[in-house]
Order: structure tokens, then sequence, then C-alpha cells
């Protein structure tokens, strides 16, 4: 009679966590199926993880490391980089909206570095002002990062790609705020990541005129709260970006500082504030380092720029196709 008991009693617990996974999984069902029925697709979300997974490839005489910001994020196409360079291994480095001087003197204090860096970066960016912009991901990578925590990533990199509610804007919570009324709804991107970080807009999803006013406004405002330095004295500080290139050329590395291409409000505006020639010019000049301008390349300033600053998905061959070409054509690379 006990035994009876006891296995009608398993039975039940069995059924009932059946049937709570049933509801479960149902509601993930419906969950992802609403995200998609309002334009949401499945994508890898970027994040400090993401961006160590790639930091920890960047050893090996072979490694071709693009830093910089969006510009680079979503321009950079990696298979052209392969094609173009067999036996390149290109890493992808770039923070969307964060300048990249601290990736620089972070991989100049690593010994096992002696690959190629190309650094996306103008003169405003050169300002000591920004130099701190990529240090939270770079102390993540020395402090934070683990093998645990790498296997984690490439999980969470697979189950990414195939639903859309693991990304974190995307989930229960923010997207309940948002149906209570106390946020906007998540906005539909038009900009997308893959598990290697290299990126994607698709200027279809958005307007792009409105996107390009935006960044025009945001570059106005910077502009206004850190003014220019006089050229003399922003290039005296700019004294140990040469220390940290003479690091990685020692160990037969290479830096290459490049202007990636801009138009419209963007070009205009910067360069009223940091005239090539008085700031951006005079820093390779000056420290003796590899420089290359998008002005000096017809093609490359002719590339359509939908908002003003990045190229489309469709663009992104192209453009690292040149960018590669002219950079070989100038003995850079």
């Amino acid at each position: 009679m006990l035994l009876s008991i006891s296995n009608s009693s398993g039975k039940s617990w069995f059924m009932t966590g059946l049937l709570a996974a049933t509801i479960w999984v149902f509601c993930l069902f419906l969950y992802e199926s609403t995200l998609r029925a309002k334009g949401h697709a499945p994508g890898v979300a970027d994040s400090q993880q993401l961006w160590s997974q790639e930091r920890g490839r960047v050893s090996g005489s072979n490694a071709i490391v693009f830093a910089g910001a969006s510009r680079t994020l979503y321009g950079i196409d990696l298979g052209t980089v392969q094609a173009l360079l067999p036996g390149s291994k290109p890493v992808m480095l770039a923070l969307n909206g964060r300048y990249p001087v601290a990736t620089l003197r972070y991989l100049a204090e690593e010994s096992d570095f002696n690959g190629t860096l190309l650094i996306d970066i103008d003169a405003r960016g050169l300002a000591d002002y920004y130099w701190d912009a990529q240090l939270p991901a770079n102390r993540y990578f020395l402090e934070e990062w683990t093998p645990n925590w790498a296997v984690h990533r490439r999980i969470l990199n697979v189950l990414q790609t195939k639903l859309s509610l693991l990304n974190p804007r995307l989930g229960f919570f923010p997207m309940l705020k948002s149906w209570l009324g106390f946020s906007p709804p998540p906005f539909l991107s038009h900009a997308s990541i893959a598990s290697t970080r290299e990126g994607s807009l698709d200027f279809d999803k958005v307007d792009a005129a409105r996107l390009a006013n935006m960044f025009k406004a945001g570059l106005e405002g910077d502009l206004k709260a850190h003014p220019p330095k006089p050229p003399k004295q922003w290039l005296e500080a700019l004294a140990p970006l040469k220390v940290w290139v003479s690091s990685i050329e020692r160990r037969g590395g290479s830096v290459i500082f490049y202007v990636p291409p801009v138009s419209g409000h963007q070009f205009d505006l910067s360069q009223e504030a940091y005239p090539r020639e008085l700031y951006w010019q005079k820093f390779i000049n000056h420290y003796e380092l590899k420089g290359w301008n998008f002005e000096d390349y017809l093609e490359i300033r002719s590339l359509p720029l939908p908002d003003s600053s990045h190229v489309s998905a469709s663009m992104k061959p192209r453009y690292t196709a040149l960018l590669l070409s002219s950079l070989s054509a100038a003995g850079l690379l």
C-alpha cells in the first residue's frame, strides 16, 4: 500500500512539472512570436564579454586589429580583410561611441601583441579628454574575464542568434515597463552585430536624414562642452601615444592611425573645430607616425554615407577593399 501511494505521488509531481514546463515553453514561444511580429529579429548583443572574447585573439604577428568607434565597428568587412590579406587574423575591437586610445595603451603594455593595429580616430578623438573611453572594456578583460565566462559567452552567441527575447533590451522586464507606460517601446534597431563583433547597418529600417541631424546636434553639443585646446597644447599632450606606438613597433608590430570617411555637417564641423593641417596632420608628422586620411582618396570620399557618418551594410566590402588597397599602396600595410 505504501509503495502504491509513493508511486502515485511521484507520478503526480512529474505531471505537474511537465505541465509547468509546457506552459513555460508556450509563454516563451508566445513572447518570441510577439517580438518578431513587431519587427525585432534575433541577433548577438554586444557587451564587454563579447569584446573580451575578441580581445583574447590579438596575439600573433598575423593579427590585424581594428580599434575605433562605430565607423569601424559597422564599416569593416572582416571577410574582405581575410580575402585580400590571406593568412591574416582580423580582430574587431572597435566600440560604438568610444574612442580607442585606451586600447592602444593596453595593447602597448601587452608583450604578446606584435601584430598590426589600425586605429580609427580623428583629431577630436585624440584629445586627452577621450583617452579613457575604452578603459572599462580593457579593465574588464584584465580583471574579470575568465575561461568560464568565455564558455558562457560562446553559448550565448548561439542562443542569441536564435531568440530575440535574449537581447537584454528586449527582455521581459524592459518590455513590461513599456507596456505599463513607464518607458517608450524598444526601438527597431537598424544595427546588427555578429559573434565576431563585425557590425552592419541597414538604413532601410531608419530615417537616415533624421540620424544625420541627431549626429549633428550631438557633435555641436560635444564641441561646445569640450572645445578644442590650442594646437600646440593639444599636440604636446599626445606625447604618450608615441611611447605606446614605439613599444609595439619594437616587438615587430605596426600601428596605423586612420580617419574614416564622413560627410556633410560631420565633416564641416570637425574641420572647423580641428583643421587638419593644425591638428591631425601635425600629430602624424611631429611624432613620425603612420597616418592615413580619407580626404586624400577620391574614391573613398565619393562613397555614399546615408547618415553622413557610416557606410551601409551593402557598401562595407567596397569600403574595406578601398581602405586596405590604399593603405598597401601607400606602404603603410
